[in-house]
């Protein structure tokens, strides 16, 4: 026989997960009907946003190839200006990665991002708004906060926060890696197999019309 003396499960200990849920998908729901959204759709799905991965060149063969590689003479000016420009799309990536390797590698400042980044999101997604599309004013005790102060206490909670969690560091340091390897690799890397639209680096089209 089954034990009656079994106590039934509380309703209300799973009552945080609808709560938690209804937010993910109320913030979810706000992304997808923001016009932030269709912003980067449309510029991910524009006939012009594949120039991005035309300036994304070979990684193996042609970018870290060794046989590419050698002392800059005279035209060094020239072929970082060159590199620059056909390289832009790998030294993007190279950044970005070094500036999320750095993020993730600090928990502390890993944490503090998604931190305010939810309190940013509440603040300009979920709190109330007036007719005129103002956040509501927000009742703390005795003191009365209007949308402006609202952004206001946030941003500065925000800034001693990078402050604490050395975020303006963080991005700097990754910032000089960046660009020190930047400016080395434009230096060192042969310039004579590149294959580039001349009006990148100012020719003038044989069809265009005389100025």
């Amino acid at each position: 026989m089954l034990n009656s003396d079994v106590t039934p499960l509380d309703p209300s200990a799973n009552a945080a997960v609808p709560g938690a849920q209804g937010f993910a998908m109320g913030l979810f729901q706000k992304l997808k009907d923001s016009t932030l959204g269709t912003t980067v759709a449309g510029e991910l799905t524009r006939p012009g946003a594949s120039g991005f991965r035309r300036n994304v060149r070979a990684w193996a063969t042609d970018f870290a190839s060794p046989t590419q590689f050698n002392r800059p003479g005279d035209e060094l000016t020239s072929r970082v200006r060159k590199n620059l420009s056909y390289f832009k799309g790998n030294y993007g990536i190279l950044a970005g990665g070094v500036l999320v390797f750095s993020i993730l590698t600090n928990p502390l400042l890993l944490f503090s991002l998604l931190f305010l980044s939810a309190l940013w999101a509440y603040l300009l997604m979920f709190r109330p708004k007036l007719e005129d599309g103002s956040l509501a004013p927000l009742t703390l005790g005795s003191k009365t906060l209007s949308g402006f102060e609202q952004k206001a206490a946030l941003g500065g909670i925000t800034f001693v926060t990078m402050m604490i969690t050395s975020l303006s560091s963080t991005i700097f340091w990754a910032l000089g890696v960046s660009v020190c390897f930047i400016g080395l690799h434009a230096s060192l890397h042969k310039t004579d197999t590149h294959e580039v639209d001349p009006e990148e680096f100012g020719a003038v089209p044989q069809d265009a019309p005389p100025v």
